[in-house]
């Protein structure tokens, strides 16, 4: 179980909580975070993500990082903490919220 903040990531079960509530994610969401938040503070490349996280080597599918991405960042902000920033022209970094 990975906890930050209001978040909470349930790895035996595949879960996610925010404010103790279910947060619907795809399986690629799902697990575009918890690659995330296990390397919490570090930037990754989409490329890493794609074939590291997603499983998958084309190059195509950089724009399906992003995509993901981008509605797993707007979904975690709902909470009012901000999870998963963007780093120009390098990735995205897990960023945990400081309480």
């Amino acid at each position: 179980m990975l906890h930050y903040g209001s978040l909470t990531i349930d790895l035996d079960h595949y879960r996610v909580l925010v404010n103790q509530q279910p947060v619907v994610l795809s399986y690629r969401e799902y697990a575009l975070l918890v690659y995330l938040a296990m390397r919490a503070g570090k930037v990754v490349p989409p490329r890493r993500l794609l074939e590291e996280a997603m499983g998958r080597h084309d190059v195509g599918g950089l724009r399906m990082v992003e995509e993901h991405v981008r509605h797993l960042k707007a979904t975690l902000e709902r909470s009012g903490d901000t999870y998963i920033e963007a780093v120009e022209g390098e990735g995205y970094r897990f960023v945990p919220p400081r309480r």
